[in-house]
C-alpha cells in the first residue's frame, strides 16, 4: 500500500465518521419532533413532524451515499455514476477524500500534479496527459546562418599573367588545356577589371578566383 494511498483511506474514513457523528446528531435533534409526527394534537405539529421526517430521511440518504462512496475509495474503484445518487454528491465527497476524477474515466486520478507510482516501476499517466503543448518548431533547432566566403582572390604584381596565374593555382600536374579552360574562366569572372583583352593585366589589380580550380 503506498502513502498516497493511505492517504485517501484516512481521509475517507475520517469523512465518514464526521458524517456518521453529523447524522446522529441529526437524529438526535429530530427526535422530539419524529415523536409527535406520529400523535400530531393540532396542525403544527403535523408540519413540524413532517419537516423532521423529511430531515431525518434526508441524513439517512447522506449517510448511505457517503458510506458507498468511502467504500469505494478503499476499494480503489471509484465511480463517477451511482443509481439514485447525483454527481455532484459524488464529486464533493471525493473531494473531501482526496480523489478527483478526471472526465468520466473510472479509474480515480490523485489531485496531484505529474506521475504517481503504484508500484516500483509503474508510474501512471498524468492527467495533463493529452493537452495540447505550446507552438515549438517541428523541424528541431535551426542552425545558425553562416554568411557565405568571401571569394578567394589575388592581387596581380609585376610579371604576373593569367596563364602563370592559371599554372600556379592548378599545380604541376595540369595539362596545357586544364591551364587554358582555366584562364578562360578566370578572365570571364574578371572582365569588368581586366578588359576584352585577356593578355593584357597590370600589376595592382584585383582578381578574382574560379571556386574550383579544376575545370
Amino acid at each position: 500500500m503506498n502513502g498516497l494511498g493511505t492517504a485517501r483511506r484516512l481521509r475517507g474514513t475520517a469523512v465518514w465518521a464526521a458524517t456518521t457523528l453529523g447524522v446522529t446528531l441529526l437524529l438526535r435533534w429530530c427526535a422530539p419532533d419524529l415523536a409527535g409526527a406520529s400523535a400530531p394534537r393540532d396542525f403544527t405539529d403535523l408540519l413540524v413532524g413532517g419537516f423532521a421526517v423529511v430531515l431525518a430521511l434526508c441524513g439517512c440518504w447522506w449517510w448511505l451515499v457517503t458510506t458507498a462512496v468511502v467504500l469505494q475509495v478503499w476499494r480503489g474503484s471509484v465511480r463517477e455514476r451511482t443509481p439514485g445518487v447525483p454527481r455532484a454528491a459524488i464529486r464533493v465527497l471525493l473531494a473531501a477524500c482526496g480523489v478527483a476524477l478526471a472526465g468520466a474515466s473510472t479509474l480515480p486520478a490523485v489531485a496531484t500534479p505529474g506521475a504517481v507510482l503504484h508500484g516500483a516501476d509503474r508510474p501512471t499517466r498524468s492527467a495533463l496527459t493529452g493537452l495540447p503543448l505550446p507552438d515549438r518548431p517541428l523541424g528541431g533547432l535551426r542552425p545558425p546562418r553562416v554568411p557565405p566566403a568571401p571569394p578567394a582572390a589575388i592581387l596581380v604584381t609585376p610579371g604576373d599573367s593569367l596563364w602563370s596565374i592559371a599554372a600556379h593555382r592548378l599545380g604541376p600536374t595540369a595539362t596545357h588545356a586544364d591551364t587554358a579552360a582555366y584562364c578562360r574562366r578566370l578572365h570571364a569572372l574578371n572582365r569588368s577589371t581586366i578588359g576584352p583583352d585577356p593578355d593584357l593585366i597590370r600589376p595592382g589589380q584585383r582578381l578574382v578566383l574560379p571556386d574550383h580550380p579544376t575545370s
